[in-house]
């Protein structure tokens, strides 16, 4: 079984705990659209939104985001208690790098801030965004996976992504890879331990100890990425020794 429809998803993650409120699509302009619309409503935590196609599927930045049949759109609807909100990115990361390992066998990286990376190209991203609801907060995360995606009629991006069918040379079970990704952020979620996360998180960050350019608003910094800091931000070594955290922004590795 590797299609998307609301049968397999539904089979897919019989068992879940968030598996009361689930909008499943074959072809939808934004998962990430749908889920605020919903928070807005009131929809319980837990409320996903799956699509096997996006028309308008969007990037951190507001870039867009690349979504034809053939990968796995997601979006998830959380009202987070405050500790836990400056996770939730690096909770998606980490969970799509094990979902990926656990259902392909493929070794998954992370690259700051929110890619998921195999054989050094982007196979997955992350998009976390909040609000505030009847007087709730709420955060949607949003996870993108090229599941069965023939890089080849993508020529645009091919060079800088992959999935997991061109990986493996064999078609992927794409609600097996749904129902490892539910798994893993219910687990990180309702378990959460931010010092444990964060280990986690670091050992697979392909940026670190590497030569990078950061731009962070009009600001570009260079030099190395040391480390990181406890809620995420990355720590880059100038040439003259100074050290600059970003906080939110883009890295090219060099």
């Amino acid at each position: 079984m590797s299609s998307l429809d609301y049968r397999s998803v539904e089979t897919a993650l019989s068992g879940c705990r968030w598996n009361q409120t689930i909008l499943t699509y074959e072809s939808i302009g934004s998962t990430m659209d749908r889920a605020r619309e919903l928070a807005y409503k009131g929809a319980p935590e837990g409320t996903l939104v799956i699509a096997a196609e996006q028309t308008e599927g969007r990037g951190r930045l507001d870039r867009s985001w690349l979504s034809p049949v053939g990968s796995l759109s997601l979006s998830l609807l959380l009202y987070p208690a405050p500790e836990k909100m400056p996770y939730l990115t690096i909770l998606a990361g980490l969970a799509a790098a094990e979902a990926i390992e656990a259902v392909s066998g493929l070794k998954a990286d992370l690259k700051w801030p929110n890619d998921v990376l195999v054989n050094e190209k982007k196979i997955a991203g992350i998009l976390v965004e909040s609000g505030v609801a009847r007087g709730r907060v709420f955060a949607v995360i949003g996870i993108g996976v090229n599941v069965n995606l023939a890089m080849a009629s993508c020529p645009d991006i091919a060079a800088i992504a992959t999935s997991l069918s061109d990986e493996t040379g064999r078609q992927i079970d794409a609600p097996a890879v749904l129902r490892a990704l539910i798994d893993r952020i219910e687990d990180l979620y309702t378990g959460f331990d931010a010092a444990a996360m964060l280990a986690s998180w670091k050992v697979r960050l392909v940026t670190l100890d590497r030569q990078v350019r950061a731009t962070s608003g009009t600001t570009v910094i260079e030099g190395v990425a040391i480390d990181v800091t406890p809620e995420g931000s990355i720590i880059i070594r100038q040439s003259d020794g100074t050290l600059y955290t970003v906080i939110a922004g883009d890295v090219t590795l060099r």
